[in-house]
């Protein structure tokens, strides 16, 4: 059996500088959608829960909130959102949550098949646990990468 410590390593420390990056965030700044974007800070922080759930449990084993989907998948955007919109309060607590259900359900499956590949578009295919595990880092961190230029706009716009 392979050691992928380094891949539990990397998503503990992902996912403690996402979860620093959240609790420094104010629910008002979390909702200012800068000029240019199309997307928040809030926005965000969920399409990285769903994401994760979505790309290692497939839709119907997710644990995130039915109402989670109309919200943060890939095409959506605030200015459309109807309900409850989560705290992120709440959206912490579930990515703590998230965090340690992952690694418990696939600390020894990282090798192990997809039930299906999963398709990239015409960019590639993933066919083990592992395999969607680490392009979940990296999608984490591009959404980081986001947040931080999100936070670059709002202060450039209070200036």
């Amino acid at each position: 059996m392979q050691d992928y410590s380094f891949v539990w390593n990397q998503y503990d420390l992902i996912r403690g500088l996402f979860l620093e990056d959240v609790t420094k965030t104010t629910e008002e700044e979390a909702d200012i959608v800068p000029e240019g974007f199309k997307n928040n800070i809030r926005w965000n922080i969920g399409h990285i829960l769903l994401t994760q759930d979505y790309l290692l449990l497939g839709p119907a084993k997710m644990n995130c909130p039915p109402s989670y989907a109309a919200m943060f998948s890939p095409g959506t955007k605030p200015a459309d959102w109807q309900g409850n919109i989560p705290s992120l309060e709440t959206l912490a607590a579930q990515l703590k949550e998230q965090h340690a259900r992952i690694k418990e359900q696939f600390q020894s499956r990282l090798n192990e098949s997809l039930p299906k590949p999963f398709e990239l578009g015409d960019k590639g295919v993933m066919h083990t646990y592992g395999e969607i595990m680490v392009f979940t880092l990296f999608h984490e961190g591009m959404h980081i990468g986001m947040i931080s230029s999100l936070r670059k706009a709002i202060a450039a716009a209070k200036a």
